[in-house]
């Protein structure tokens, strides 16, 4: 049952002859092809140095540089495995040269070759040129803007026996964007992101996140994408008071008897300031209207800061006019 043929064992020899000779052959010409001087094209990540931040941003730039590289193919092969192919460029004399205002540069990549060669592998390079003869910088003025945050669309969740005692306080209170005058100009002031907080119990300062639209123009930078929010938090409790209506009468009325003549408001307000909050510092009043309706609508239009206006009971009052 093991046993192979002559003939069998022969082709097998044969086959295996065949596959080393195929092997040596394409190790042949791996090795004649690799030897071989070529033109490879390398793209590589430009970053520039020498550009003052703080006086300028870069509006426009390239990006990439494109190099045409004559070398063998081995030293192309190590020079694309497990590199970054970055290149660092400084122009901080180029820059110089310019005047005040917005600056835009062209430069010769004859004048910058010896900064490329200096940061890639040159062992086995015959040749190097830049695709490009021009790399272009544009810088703008960097200007300033403050702003002063909005958090009208934050909402505030307090548990049922705390709320607000007071105005929230940020910080900081003013916000700074820093880029070119034409991108500051696209934006009208800085708001809170729409967001939640939940259960809030005690005073304290809570992050809210601002909307990022400086983020739709690459140049702009932000002094800060937070801001902290001073909750100021007291223990309410509900208190009934009541309040006589006042209310506003046409010429043609001389004298009103209302049905009640008071109503209750009730209201939340915080165990500190309950004893001294009493009907003194609320004003509840109505308008009588031209139609002929005998029903007159409340409204509490003068209570302390302090308090939160729950109910008014009843939410309106019966008339009739003494003539």
């Amino acid at each position: 049952m093991g046993h192979v043929s002559e003939p069998l064992r022969s082709k097998l020899k044969q086959s295996r002859a065949f596959i080393f000779a195929l092997i040596a052959i394409f190790f042949v010409w791996l090795v004649t092809n690799m030897s071989e001087e070529k033109v490879f094209r390398e793209q590589y990540q430009v970053q520039y140095l020498g550009i003052d931040t703080a006086r300028y941003v870069v509006t426009q730039c390239d990006t990439v540089i494109t190099l045409d590289i004559t070398s063998n193919g081995f030293y192309a092969f190590r020079r694309g495995i497990g590199k970054n192919h970055k290149i660092t460029l400084d122009v901080e004399k180029y820059i110089a040269r310019k005047r005040n205002g917005d600056i835009k540069i062209t430069l010769n990549t004859d004048e910058i070759i010896y900064q490329i060669r200096n940061q890639i592998d040159m062992r086995g390079v015959s040749k190097l040129q830049p695709v490009s003869n021009n790399i272009a910088i544009d810088l703008g003025i960097r200007e300033s803007k403050a702003f002063v945050p909005n958090i009208d669309d934050v909402e505030f969740v307090f548990d049922n026996s705390h709320g607000l005692y007071g105005q929230p306080l940020i910080s900081p209170d003013t916000v700074w964007l820093y880029g070119t005058k034409e991108s500051l100009d696209k934006i009208d002031g800085l708001y809170a992101s729409k967001q939640k907080l939940d259960n809030i119990s005690a005073s304290g300062n809570y992050i809210v996140k601002l909307n990022p639209v400086w983020e739709k123009y690459p140049d702009l930078k932000v002094s800060t994408s937070n801001i902290d929010v001073y909750l100021p938090v007291e223990t309410f409790v509900e208190k009934a008071i009541e309040v006589p209506v006042n209310v506003k009468i046409d010429e043609s009325v001389r004298e009103i008897k209302l049905y009640p003549p008071t109503v209750t408001v009730n209201v939340m307000v915080s165990s500190k300031d309950y004893t001294n909050t009493d009907a003194k510092d609320f004003k509840v009043t109505s308008t009588i209207n031209s139609d002929t309706s005998t029903t007159l609508r409340c409204i509490v239009s003068e209570f302390p800061a302090y308090v939160h206006i729950k109910s008014i009971e009843p939410p309106t009052v019966q008339y009739v006019v003494i003539k």
